[in-house]
């Protein structure tokens, strides 16, 4: 069991920088348990993006098995030491099956036509995991997952916002088509390379866009932190400022995308995390509000 647990903060460490960082401002027992919930998806994630021809098949056993509650199986298929956390099975089943269903699109040729899709795509891969998370630190108010599935969203979009090339090199055009004129994966990555101001323009545009849609979703996730307890509530505040800061980093270089990822250093996550911890201590007495149902109007069909 110590094993599994050094081994889940090992792969949260070094694959999870920002959540790492984050983490170490939980209790041990949530650090724990964020960090196996952060290993589940990270191998789900690793497989579904591994290029390898078995990787869709491998997704869709691990969906059946998942659907039919055979989780001694759904561990146990291909050897990929999966061990999905038990609250996971007991509160989280349906998020499971959302997060692997977005992870099965991603087999596919990725072109991302609407805003709607772009939205649902994001709850599949991130907005689930916001709600495991809260069960992960035993947070069950049903309120405080509205929030958190914001929350996941937001992140993603800023994933998508920073990962435009890489994501392009792939195969994959998460920016909706209709914002960049139905550009291809591959036309972006000749854009890039050949210094095409028109197109390189319409993407940063595109990127600029994502972002204030992200901002959308970070202010509703920030809403809900009241909902979580004092002991994690910091940890999750913290974790939400420093991803939000890659898209800030993104806007001061006029959104470049084509110029390489943005990373925060330990400084600025040192500097974010000190404002953020302050404006969460004022703001600790802070009212409850309702959960703005617009920001999931495209999700009716798979909440």
């Amino acid at each position: 069991m110590k094993n599994q647990k050094d081994d889940a903060k090992l792969i949260l460490k070094n694959n999870g920088k920002s959540f790492f960082w984050a983490s170490t401002f939980l209790p041990s027992l949530y650090v724990d348990r964020a960090a196996e919930l952060y290993k589940f998806c990270r191998i789900l994630d690793d497989i579904a993006d591994s290029g390898e021809k078995t990787s869709l098949n491998n997704l869709q056993n691990f969906y059946n098995q998942f659907k039919k509650n055979d989780i001694a199986s759904f561990n146990k298929l291909n050897n990929h030491s999966l061990n999905c956390p038990e609250y996971l099975n007991l509160n989280s089943k349906k998020q499971v099956l959302n997060l692997l269903d977005g992870l099965i699109f991603d087999q596919k040729t990725v072109l991302i036509k609407e805003e709607s899709d772009l939205i649902c795509y994001s709850y599949q891969v991130a907005g689930t995991v916001g709600v495991m998370m809260c069960d992960a630190l035993q947070c069950h108010n049903e309120k405080a997952k509205l929030f958190a599935i914001d929350l996941g969203i937001a992140m993603q979009l800023t994933n998508i916002a920073r990962d435009v090339l890489e994501d392009a090199k792939m195969g994959r055009r998460y920016l909706p088509g209709s914002w960049v004129n139905q550009a291809s994966p591959e036309e972006i990555v000749l854009a890039s390379k050949n210094n095409n101001h028109v197109k390189n323009n319409i993407i940063s545009i595109a990127v600029e866009r994502l972002l204030t849609l992200a901002e959308q979703y970070y202010l509703s996730g920030s809403q809900g932190f009241i909902y979580l307890p004092i002991k994690t509530r910091f940890a999750i505040a913290i974790a939400s400022s420093v991803y939000r800061e890659i898209g800030i980093q993104l806007k001061r270089k006029k959104y470049n995308w084509y110029e390489g990822r943005q990373v925060t250093t330990i400084g600025t996550k040192l500097k974010v995390s000190v404002k953020n911890l302050f404006l969460e201590l004022a703001s600790i007495s802070k009212q409850e509000v309702d959960h703005n149902t617009h920001l999931h109007q495209y999700l009716k069909d798979i909440l």
